[in-house]
């Protein structure tokens, strides 16, 4: 009975989401309301579709008078293929930061410094070699033991949440927000922020062509996804640089409400394509031709150390098997490309019309 009654209080959630989607969009449009209603009901049941998700991507809209196969693909639909190739028990390996820095630095890999490993409830571990518990014994690793600049992040967690940089300053710390900490109040501050443990690593500074194109100083890093075939051969099967547009301090895109962009690459020279930006408007996908900020064209523009980052993701996706499909966020740093994360469930990249392409290839090269 519990079971039942779980299952009518989703698809009632499930319908009301619907709802609110689709009075959202309906005024867009000059479509029925009953037509545009069982649209939306029929992309989210069909295609499985989350309301929002299909919201963003502009599906309530009506069709054109030659409505052929969509070329979006519904996250549950691409989570499922993910599974295919993925053990989810190796998920952790990627998932969790602390243990894929530590895997990585031992294997050689380049990935950013890691400093420290804070937890409130227990000791942990840090780079002079020895544990530390103590508020105390924090504060004097602080003071003593980090570079001019640090980045902190969840160990735990997903697109930039819970991200900050600081910058030592008058005997304490500056934060990305300009808010200003003592050496004891940035462990308070962490031990205290909703999650259970973060990670202390070196700040990774962008190249200057990425400086140039954005206007920011701030990091913006290169998804690149791979495969590794039935054969063991690494193929990167699609990449887009993420493009920060304003004043963010993070690249993800959250589907489109950071007000972020992206612009795919052309896997052979490393050019970017003209970007694009999903607005949480209901009109689906918007292609953008120059930086908002810096009006230099995409289409223009080569990323530098296109061919290093290539080899680096192809070697790299063969010390992570049996996990077969990864989007790696890669940092083209002043010295070389530097590997920032893996992502075992990397999300669908709808928004570069590519992601049939990619289940195309995955079928392929792994029946």
């Amino acid at each position: 009975m519990r079971k039942l009654l779980r299952r009518l209080h989703r698809k009632s959630h499930r319908f009301g989401e619907i709802v609110v989607f689709w009075r959202r969009a309906n005024p867009l449009w000059h479509w029925k309301s009953v037509s545009a209603f069982r649209r939306a009901l029929r992309v989210c049941k069909r295609d499985r579709f989350e309301p929002a998700e299909a919201f963003r991507l502009g599906l309530f809209r009506p069709p054109p008078a030659h409505d052929g196969p969509s070329p979006y693909v519904s996250r549950k639909r691409l989570t499922k293929a993910q599974e295919a190739l993925n053990p989810p028990g190796w998920a952790p390996l990627l998932k969790n930061k602390d243990l894929f820095y530590r895997y990585s630095a031992a294997l050689g890999i380049p990935v950013p410094q890691l400093y420290a490993v804070i937890q409130g409830s227990a000791p942990d571990w840090s780079s002079v070699g020895r544990a530390i518990g103590t508020r105390d014994d924090w504060k004097t690793f602080f003071e003593r033991h980090l570079p001019t600049e640090f980045a902190v992040k969840p160990a735990i967690g997903a697109y930039g949440k819970g991200f900050n940089v600081y910058r030592k300053m008058d005997g304490g710390y500056v934060d990305a927000s300009h808010t200003r900490l003592e050496f004891s109040d940035l462990y308070d501050a962490l031990v205290s922020a909703g999650h259970d443990r973060y990670v202390i690593q070196e700040r990774l500074q962008s190249h200057s062509e990425l400086i140039r194109l954005s206007g920011t100083e701030a990091l913006q890093t290169v998804r690149m996804i791979t495969l590794v075939d039935s054969a063991g051969d690494a193929h990167i099967l699609h990449a887009h640089l993420k493009v920060i547009e304003a004043e963010e301090i993070v690249d993800t895109l959250i589907d489109g409400l950071t007000g972020n962009v992206e612009a795919p690459v052309d896997l052979e020279s490393g050019r970017l394509k003209s970007a694009n930006r999903i607005p949480d408007t209901g009109t689906g996908v918007v292609t953008i031709e120059v930086h908002p900020k810096t009006r230099i064209p995409f289409a223009e523009f080569a990323l530098p150390f296109w061919p290093q980052a290539r080899d680096l993701v192809r070697q790299t996706s063969q010390h992570f098997l049996p996990l077969r499909t990864i989007g790696w966020d890669v940092a083209l740093t002043p010295a070389g490309p530097v590997i920032v994360e893996g992502n075992v469930w990397w999300d669908p990249p709808n928004q570069h019309h590519a992601l049939q392409a990619i289940l195309g290839a995955i079928r392929e090269l792994c029946p």
